[in-house]
């Protein structure tokens, strides 16, 4: 078994996430209220913020495995506490390891995937072979969301716990595949190489490279904020009327779009283009987030999430193959944990303010997140021009 199949089943085995319909309210089931919740991610990104670039140069200087098994390893941690966890200054400390591990995973994975097919000089199938992988992870999620919205259609908060223990088990199996994965030497004298020149010369790369920038813009003002409808899809699916039976089917459905549209990305961009492929991947979920602010119904309400959520997972494999033609291996994770840190950045703030917006009024929070993402598409828009041979 090679590691590009290891990495599938880590991804299947670690993304059985069965409390994704119920998450909200397992969260006010323990006494938080939706600012504390959104507030709670905008925590998880400022932990990631400060972890990028200490993991990536772990991951670059002593290994991606290790950082990947760590990811996991601290999921598992995470997890069970949150089973026994009822303080919100508890809650607080979770999203911190959840943040940290999420750090030692963001730029490692994707190196290693990346110049594993760079070893096999196939690096050039990065957005197809990243987007198989994803996949895996999003159909793990269907075959998740459909059960974890069975057991909990009572939204009794024992079956909450039920689900959590579920997606420990899981992310166990995970961890344990993940302790067979070999990797490939990727060093260039990085051993030699302090930790604060390799920040440095990462941090350079990005400042002298105007397109792997422009594209950098691109990503980070049409963000989809998924993890942010993830947490106010519930009251938003509330006040629209959908029946919570078929909340897991919403969630499974729009995954389920995810998986096929990330798995086959690379063929759309082939079929139309890169530059109309790209455009229409980044403008769709700020229209889509219009759509969901001013035609709200049970019906309605239930398509309009489903594409914003299939439609949000296309763009993944693109820019992943995008940045990384733009990288050199050697410190490769190191350069993909400082873009990480920006997004970062700009995420913990933006949380912070769709939390309190939300708090206040729903709807104008989903108004402000499409009218960014479609102006980002607009103004920050790339072509082939941005695209060059890998490094």
């Amino acid at each position: 078994m090679n590691n590009i199949t290891k990495l599938k089943l880590i991804y299947f085995f670690k993304s059985l996430f069965f409390f994704s319909p119920i998450l909200t309210l397992f969260y006010f089931s323990r006494g938080l209220d939706t600012f504390q919740v959104v507030a709670l991610e905008a925590i998880l990104i400022i932990a990631v913020l400060f972890s990028e670039v200490p993991t990536g140069i772990i991951a670059d200087k002593i290994g991606r495995k290790l950082s990947l098994s760590l990811l996991i390893l601290l999921y598992i941690i995470g997890n069970i506490w949150t089973i026994f966890a009822f303080s919100y200054f508890e809650f607080i400390i979770i999203e911190i390891i959840f943040g940290i591990g999420i750090a030692f995973g963001s730029g490692a994975v994707e190196a290693l995937v990346y110049d594993t097919l760079k070893f096999e000089k196939k690096e050039k199938l990065m957005s197809k072979i990243w987007g198989s992988i994803n996949s895996y992870s999003l159909i793990a999620s269907v075959i998740a969301v459909i059960i974890g919205g069975y057991i909990a259609r009572s939204h009794e908060p024992k079956t909450f716990v039920i689900l959590l223990w579920l997606f420990t088990f899981g992310a166990i199996i995970s961890f344990i595949i993940s302790l067979f994965i070999k990797e490939k030497k990727h060093q260039k004298e990085i051993k030699e190489v302090s930790p604060l020149i390799l920040f440095k010369e990462s941090t350079a790369h990005i400042l002298k490279n105007k397109s792997l920038r422009k594209i950098i813009y691109l990503s980070l003002f049409t963000l989809p904020f998924t993890h942010v409808i993830m947490f106010l899809f519930q009251p938003y699916f509330l006040d629209a009327g959908v029946p919570n039976a078929i909340w897991g089917v919403a969630m499974a459905g729009g995954t389920l779009l995810g998986a096929l549209l990330m798995k086959y990305a690379y063929k759309i961009e082939e079929k139309i283009g890169m530059k109309k492929t790209i455009f229409l991947t980044t403008i769709f979920p700020g229209l889509l987030y219009l759509a969901m602010s001013f035609i709200i119904g049970p019906v309605m309400s239930f398509i309009w999430y489903i594409l914003l959520m299939g439609i949000s997972n296309l763009r993944n494999p693109l820019f992943s193959q995008y940045q990384n033609d733009h990288i050199e291996s050697h410190n490769r994770a190191t350069v993909l944990s400082v873009i990480s840190m920006i997004v970062s950045f700009y995420l913990a703030i933006m949380r912070l303010v769709l939390g309190k917006i939300a708090n206040e009024n729903l709807i104008l929070s989903f108004i402000v997140m499409g009218g960014i993402i479609v102006l980002g598409a607009i103004f920050f828009r790339i072509d082939e021009r941005h695209i060059k041979v890998s490094v």
